[in-house]
């Protein structure tokens, strides 16, 4: 029996997002719902959307930058309504949030001028982190990729169409990773799946790669890796895996000491890098020239950052003594 999607997000701020959802859903076995297709009716927006809704067995909600359209009566948003709806009726639920550390999107697709908006789309993707096991996106590329991989799980493809089981995920890997080595500024974005064996090295990320990937400096993590899966020559090129911000614990808490099987964005930066690892501390040492009748020369290696203890508070003794 053909299965119903529900897509749920806000329109402006999200328009080429929901495109490239609705097209790559074109290869699979179901019916879409959004508001693409609502056209003229005679109900109310919020009736048409909750009446798709209660017809749906998959609710997709995006969730990006904006909290949008305000029902008067409760005072939440429309996608949140349609959300609280979907869950009353215990439909399969997926959530995809903006990753808010990586995305970028244009001033106007964010609520900056109504600071209580902004509040309350916090407030409302708190509660989604709370109660699913959410994904994040940064390009509408990304998005496709993992509803693909999600849907796979809970619907049918049409006739001629093949999973990516079939083919091998590594395999498919395999083939991005060969295509962004050539052309890395066209599959930027594109998310791989790695069997990788990971280093005890794990150390800071430097300023100018965080600068060079608009990464948080200070905040972004990097553990030297090795490839096991899928088997392709990556010379010294692709050798660490980053993590930042939110992410960073994820990734101190994978694995030493067995392989471990990884999703993983690729991304591309025309950006010289030349350090990767953050020197928090100026570091003089001697450079000893080739030709030993010349002196030796002190070199200076200056930070880029500065770490310090800072005094918060004593511990607190009970009346033993003991802290």
């Amino acid at each position: 029996m053909k299965r119903t999607v529900f897509i749920s997000s806000t329109y402006r701020d999200l328009i080429e997002y929901r495109r490239s959802v609705w097209e790559m859903l074109e290869k699979f076995d179901v019916a879409v719902r959004g508001m693409e297709e609502f056209g003229a009716r005679t109900e109310a927006p919020l009736q048409t959307c909750l009446a798709e809704v209660e017809q749906a067995d998959v609710y997709v909600g995006i969730i990006g930058f904006r909290l949008g359209s305000i029902n008067e009566t409760t005072g939440k948003s429309f996608t949140q309504v349609e959300y609280e709806r979907a869950l009353e009726l215990r439909k399969k639920i997926l959530i995809y949030l903006i990753n808010e550390e990586e995305a970028q999107f244009q001033l106007k697709q964010i609520d900056i001028d109504d600071p209580s908006l902004w509040q309350r789309l916090l407030s409302f993707k708190r509660t989604l982190r709370e109660r699913h096991t959410v994904e994040t996106f940064t390009t509408s590329k990304d998005l496709v990729t993992k509803l693909e991989r999600d849907f796979h799980k809970y619907l049918s493809l049409k006739v001629g169409q093949t999973t990516p089981s079939e083919m091998g995920e590594y395999e498919i890997s395999k083939q991005t990773i060969g295509k962004f080595m050539l052309t890395p500024k066209l599959l930027s974005g594109s998310e791989v799946r790695l069997r990788v064996q990971l280093s005890r090295n794990r150390f800071a990320a430097a300023r100018g790669l965080c600068d060079a990937f608009n990464l948080q400096y200070g905040a972004t993590v990097g553990v030297s890796i090795t490839v096991l899966e899928p088997k392709i020559e990556l010379s010294k090129t692709l050798t660490e895996l980053y993590s930042p911000g939110t992410r960073v614990q994820e990734l101190l808490d994978l694995p030493i000491d067995k392989p471990v099987d990884i999703y993983a964005r690729l991304e591309f930066s025309s950006a010289d890098v030349p350090r990767t690892r953050a020197r928090f501390f100026s570091d003089r040492y001697v450079a000893y020239p080739i030709d030993e009748m010349n002196p030796s020369q002190t070199i200076h290696e200056p930070a880029e950052g500065k770490i310090i203890f800072l005094f918060s508070k004593l511990p607190k003794v009970d009346v033993s003594g003991n802290a």
